[in-house]
């Protein structure tokens, strides 16, 4: 027998006229040892924060946990007010307003969350999508007002509906992010979906689409990251009080 928990009515983190399925069987996965967010898979060593001294003997996972911790503890009226100002930024960039097919995240654990940005984007009809996780892979599925989610094995929310767009045919890709520094490296959860769904970008000499933009507190701004051969780096990057550019010859924004 299938049991269903549903939150009826209107809210993933304030994102109207979504409702949100958590079915049985993710539950007993997490009980059977699957992996969840809590889980570290990265190691080398940690980047120096700005304004900080780190002893060059920590590791990525040590760097990891700790901006995750930070990240958890903003009280909630600095992180709405956070969440505005980063809206009001990724709003005003010409990418954005353009985009005809746009992915999103669906925020957990402390993560900036994107109601406005979808908002926005669905009312200029913009086809707006979110990852849904496949195994090592990452898809992405239409994200429509009224849309059911259910928790995936990590317990981040995705659409039940099918038809997977392309993510060569996306325009933007909002991206969440643990930790990025000014040359565009990104260091997320760890377990390389990103990297691995985006790594066609690594083959070209010049990204023309998508472009992926990440989201994040100010003090998820580190001053150099290790960038491996298999990571992607980012477009540009949004906070509460700046947006980054990471290429000088990416004037489009």
């Amino acid at each position: 027998m299938q049991i269903r928990l549903c939150r009826e009515a209107c809210n993933y983190h304030g994102l109207p006229h979504l409702l949100l399925w958590f079915e049985s069987n993710h539950l007993q996965r997490h009980s059977r040892g699957a992996p969840s967010l809590t889980d570290d898979l990265d190691d080398g060593l940690t980047p120096q924060l700005p304004g900080h001294s780190i002893s060059t003997g920590h590791c990525f996972a040590t760097l990891r946990r700790r901006l995750r911790a930070q990240r958890n503890s903003v009280p909630e009226r600095d992180r709405r007010l956070a969440e505005r100002e980063a809206a009001r930024r990724l709003g005003q960039l010409g990418v954005m307003r353009r985009a005809r097919r746009m992915a999103v995240y669906l925020s957990v654990d402390g993560e900036l969350d994107l109601s406005t940005a979808i908002t926005d984007a669905q009312r200029r009809h913009t086809l707006t999508c979110a990852p849904v996780i496949e195994g090592d892979a990452m898809r992405f599925a239409p994200l429509r007002p009224g849309a059911r989610l259910r928790a995936n094995r990590f317990g981040i929310p995705e659409p039940t509906t099918g038809g997977y767009l392309d993510p060569r045919c996306l325009d933007v890709v909002l991206t969440p992010l643990v930790a990025f520094d000014d040359t565009g490296t990104r260091m997320g959860m760890g377990m390389g979906y990103y990297d691995r769904c985006f790594g066609f970008l690594g083959l070209r000499a010049r990204w023309h689409k998508p472009k992926l933009i990440g989201i994040g507190y100010e003090f998820q701004r580190v001053d150099e990251l290790r960038r491996r051969a298999w990571d992607i780096p980012l477009w540009a990057a949004v906070t509460e009080r700046a947006v980054y550019r990471f290429d000088a010859q990416r004037r489009e924004l």
